[in-house]
């Protein structure tokens, strides 16, 4: 599970609303991790953290390399396992003692912490997607078919069946297994054929993102102050928004494109976490009896991330199945 930056990290900043409105948002994202982990822990499953950079290391970077680097809030993008192996797409030095646990398992394509030649550079973990011995490959803006034959080639072995998904990347924010038999999907997945690929499987299609509507975040940005960002029960300064795009712009996305009901965390046959309520997913569930969990993520229209987003299942009872 991912970690943000502490509040402190941003002591240094002289402005106090532009100090307070981030610091918020960093405490209430521990919060809200905080509580997933433990909601994790209670069906079952063991939770790793990453490490935090020093605050020394992190200030300099800050304020004099150019912006500040990603928090490890997001392990989806950065790893997966595939069969018996741990691929790392993004080497993070975060993540390095969790990763040291699985020994020869880990498969490094990365010469050193920055490798300007690794043939996974710019790939994101979040576009492939596990169907037990079925594995879809989203090849499009953050994974090329060139990195995915490297990894077909290297990690997976021949008991795989390779699919190719399109959805213009992080497919985990477009399509999600719940169980077998039953799929989330969003508005999306247009380039994807469900129904060749998921043969007489119930679907659901959802089109817009609960938290996007509850939070009023479309309707802040784009009829009061296009382009701002929006903290939850605060008046949102033209300074934060300034600070964000000039010193944080590697930790955002367009949120709006973002259907976070979609990016949820599948425990296990009987259990899923949502990130938020949403009628249409819950009465699904329902249908399905898989018993839907909520875990508030607060400040995903900030992150740009989801439940998915922020976890990544390291190792998973039982053995490879055939789903399809």
């Amino acid at each position: 599970m991912g970690r943000a930056y502490s509040p402190d990290y941003f002591d240094f900043i002289d402005n106090a609303q532009v100090r307070n409105q981030l610091q918020q948002i960093l405490a209430e994202t521990e919060e809200d991790l905080d509580n997933l982990s433990r909601t994790i822990q209670k069906y079952g499953a063991r939770v790793r953290r990453p490490n935090l950079p020093s605050k020394d290391q992190f200030v300099w970077h800050q304020t004099e390399g150019g912006g500040a680097p990603l928090p490890p809030l997001t392990p989806r993008d950065w790893q997966i396992t595939l069969g018996d192996k741990l691929l790392r797409v993004l080497n993070m030095e975060e993540l390095d003692e969790i990763c040291a646990d699985f020994g020869d398992q880990v498969v490094n394509p990365h010469k050193g912490r920055w490798d300007q030649d690794c043939i996974l550079n710019g790939a994101s973990a979040s576009c492939i997607v596990r169907v037990g011995r079925d594995v879809f490959f989203d090849n499009s803006d953050f994974l090329r078919p060139d990195q995915t034959r490297w990894i077909v080639d290297n990690v997976l072995g021949p008991e795989y069946r390779i699919h190719e998904a399109i959805t213009d990347g992080h497919g985990d924010a477009v399509f999600a297994i719940l169980k077998p038999g039953v799929l989330l999907s969003s508005k999306h997945d247009v380039n994807l054929d469900l129904a060749k690929d998921f043969p007489g499987w119930d679907v659901c299609k959802i089109w817009d993102s609960s938290i996007w509507a509850a939070m009023e975040v479309g309707k802040f940005k784009y009829e009061q102050s296009p382009g701002a960002w929006y903290v939850q029960g605060q008046t949102p300064t033209p300074e934060f928004t300034q600070f964000v795009d000039k010193y944080l712009n590697k930790w955002t996305g367009f949120v709006a494109e973002t259907v976070f009901d979609v990016n949820c965390l599948a425990l296990d046959e009987e259990n899923v976490i949502f990130s938020a309520y949403n009628k249409e997913v819950f009465d699904y569930c329902k249908k399905h009896k898989i018993n839907p969990i909520i875990s508030e993520l607060r400040h995903s229209y900030f992150w740009d991330g989801g439940i998915s987003c922020c976890t990544q299942d390291l190792t998973r009872r039982g053995g490879l199945e055939t789903y399809l």
